[in-house]
């Protein structure tokens, strides 16, 4: 009889590991298949039975994450992870999952603990730089890109996020530079394409601005955003005839914004179709009616159609209207031209009137330093404003903060023996 009870209570408990194992397969079968919102019902079931299994609540999350349902995913992976806490792919799912719900202070938590569990793992560094970037904390994100791309170096998109930090951090030269290896290693991403175009136009180099642009046309035919990137850049050649043809035809084919009239009424105005251009400047609508560069357009053409008072209010509004910020901006952008087509000097200049306008940017007194020691070949100028810098930046690890050390001290040491 104890042989027969003891015989009967083994082939339950075989059929009952039978029954879980053959849930678990149809579960992973489900999952693997998409079919996500069959699985759930599923694993709760088998949660009632075995409440303290790891897997079955690190599935149950995977399913609500494909399922877009983040909140019930968080839940059910951090009862995995209390259950099983040194777990790379429960830790990292529930780092993307508070990722993906905008809970970035607690995705970066999450991370930074993965990373020591695990240190090397791309795909943790991955996230952990789109973590910080969105955070903008660009200089931890870039450093992250910068250890991925000797590893990936063959990835366009790690190019193209450093691309993109470097110019959130004002490093045009450099960011132009992370695009171009972007493009050459795919020429068919338009995004790429879009932002060295502009870059380019902003440092006034035209011309290679319009061979991407051409080549970026043989891929995207018509494309409308490249369309009017040409126009743009013959804009700034001062082709306005050109740029004029390209614009009429994106009105005619209703693809041009509201504020992108402003450049069709400029083309008009600069080929004297005075009139043709108030009404582009009139379809700019009033939200952009405070906008220094309409008023200023606006007020020459009243001029030149000898409406000189209607003329004179615009032109009066145009100064009213400019404010410091964005002539600050003007002079940071036109410093940063100059720099990148060696014209020191006057990078300089507009440096220091960006410096007087907003001095919240100690890179700047950086920047001059540099110019003035390596190509003015002025050592009290670049000694003082690398003083400057070190006595204004916050970012003491920053490696400009050493390299302005160490050029003070060379300085010096130059100066010395010179005398």
């Amino acid at each position: 009889m104890k042989q027969f009870t003891l015989l009967l209570l083994l082939s339950i408990t075989i059929n009952i590991s039978a029954s879980f194992s053959q849930n678990t397969e149809k579960v992973d079968q489900l999952l693997f298949s998409g079919q996500y919102t069959e699985a759930i019902p599923l694993l709760h079931a088998m949660l009632k039975k075995d409440s303290a299994n790891s897997k079955y609540y690190f599935r149950l999350g995977n399913a609500y994450q494909k399922l877009n349902k983040n909140n019930r995913a968080i839940n059910n992976y951090t009862k995995a992870k209390q259950l099983n806490p040194n777990s790379t792919a429960t830790l990292l799912n529930l780092s993307s999952c508070f990722y993906s719900s905008g809970n970035y202070p607690k995705a970066e938590q999450e991370l930074v603990k993965l990373q020591q569990l695990t240190p090397n793992n791309y795909s943790v560094d991955l996230l952990l730089a789109k973590t910080y970037s969105v955070q903008n904390k660009y200089q931890q994100s870039l450093y992250i890109y910068t250890k991925l791309n000797q590893q990936d170096s063959l990835n366009p998109n790690i190019h193209k996020q450093m691309g993109s930090l470097k110019r959130r951090m004002q490093n045009f030269i450099g960011s132009l530079d992370s695009y171009i290896k972007a493009y050459e290693l795919n020429p068919n991403d338009l995004s790429v394409i879009i932002h060295i175009v502009q870059q380019l136009y902003e440092m006034a180099a035209y011309q290679q601005a319009l061979g991407y642009i051409s080549n970026g046309l043989n891929t995207f035919p018509n494309n409308s955003m490249l369309l009017k990137k040409k126009a743009q850049v013959l804009i700034g050649l001062e082709w306005y005839d050109n740029a004029l043809t390209i614009l009429k035809e994106l009105k005619t084919n209703n693809k041009l914004s509201t504020p992108e009239n402003r450049q069709l009424g400029i083309c008009y105005m600069q080929t004297r179709q005075y009139e043709a251009a108030l009404k582009a400047f009139t379809d700019c609508g009033p939200s952009l009616e405070k906008d220094p560069i309409i008023n200023f357009h606006t007020g020459i053409c009243y001029a030149r159609l000898d409406q000189h008072e209607k003329g004179i209010k615009f032109l009066e509004d145009a100064l009213f209207y400019i404010t410091p910020p964005i002539e600050a901006s003007m002079h940071l952008f036109l410093a940063k031209s100059y720099e990148a087509t060696q014209q020191f000097k006057k990078a300089v200049v507009s440096y220091k009137k960006h410096f007087e306008m907003d001095n919240t940017n100690p890179d700047i007194l950086y920047e001059i330093a540099t110019i003035y020691e390596e190509f003015g070949e002025n050592k009290d100028n670049s000694l003082a404003y690398y003083t400057k810098f070190i006595q204004q930046t916050n970012e003491k690890d920053d490696l400009k903060y050493e390299y302005a050390k160490s050029r003070i001290l060379h300085i010096k040491e130059n100066i010395h023996f010179e005398k």
